[in-house]
């Protein structure tokens, strides 16, 4: 894919004049865009869903938050630079071989090293729907017992492609799997995908929780569901002894997970963020 820049903003070269026809060419056009509906709205972060022609784009802007700012330089970090942190995972991620969004327009304000202002806009996944609002129409019921393993083996085989590829999701919940009209699967929200030459076991029983974990709300997905997950991650046939303790340990992880959850669903009603 080829990209032009100009101010700073570095652009595909196919929606370079979608971008213009929008008013969108210089960092403060993207940074201070008033157009499109609101898709998400957090703490230093927001989603905008926008339309030019016949093509729709997703705008995520960062700003950077004093809160968060002073929570990282407490940890003895510098915030992330979050929009060239998914820039570059979604390109890396592509490169793996790893179905995701199109990455469209790129920009950042650096100060000190420290990221006060950013940008990205990918490219709506046309026809695709998230996994999560897909799993009760698609997958529920005897009769589509097939079509759940199948989507089991598919989940396990993009999960263990990533994780070989030495990269880590950090946010592995259903909802950022999108599923498209030919069954193909995407992985998306990579802002804070982390690349090793390996990736540790740590990072992997994470991810392997974060997916458990959002599982769990429906009913139909059982504990077997789970262990036929795991066995094709692993590409083993029966459960082995190392496969029983990396089951363990997912387990105990999703059950932190779950009252971590519990603690910040409540702090983000508490800031407005949701109902």
């Amino acid at each position: 894919m080829e990209f032009v820049e100009r101010d700073g903003v570095l652009c595909a070269t196919d929606a370079f004049q979608d971008m213009q026809q929008a008013g969108l060419v210089h960092f403060s056009d993207f940074m201070e865009f008033p157009g499109g509906a609101r898709i998400v709205h957090k703490r230093g972060r927001s989603v905008f869903r926008f339309e030019i022609g016949d093509r729709a784009f997703y705008l995520k802007r960062n700003r950077l938050h004093r809160t968060e700012l002073f929570k990282q330089l407490s940890r003895g970090k510098l915030p992330p630079r979050s929009a060239r942190q998914e820039w570059t995972s979604i390109q890396a991620v592509s490169q793996a071989g790893i179905p995701t969004v199109k990455p469209v327009a790129f920009g950042e304000r650096i100060f000190f090293g420290i990221e006060t202002a950013s940008f990205t806009v990918t490219e709506e996944l046309y026809g695709a729907h998230p996994l999560d609002e897909l799993v009760y129409d698609k997958f529920n019921g005897p009769e589509k017992f097939h079509e759940k393993r199948a989507l089991i083996r598919q989940l396990a085989g993009l999960a263990r492609h990533l994780h070989g590829a030495g990269m880590n999701h950090q946010d592995f919940y259903l909802n950022h799997f999108f599923l498209g009209e030919d069954n193909e699967l995407f992985l998306l929200d990579l802002q804070r995908v982390q690349r090793r030459a390996c990736t540790p076991e740590y990072s992997i029983i994470k991810d392997l929780a974060q997916l458990a974990f959002s599982a769990r709300r429906f009913p139909f997905i059982t504990r077997s569901d789970h262990l036929r997950f795991l066995l094709a991650y692993l590409g083993e046939s029966r459960l082995s002894r190392g496969s029983r303790r990396l089951l363990t340990r997912v387990g105990r992880k999703a059950e932190r997970i779950a009252r971590h959850d519990i603690k910040l669903t409540a702090r983000r009603r508490a800031r407005g963020e949701m109902k």
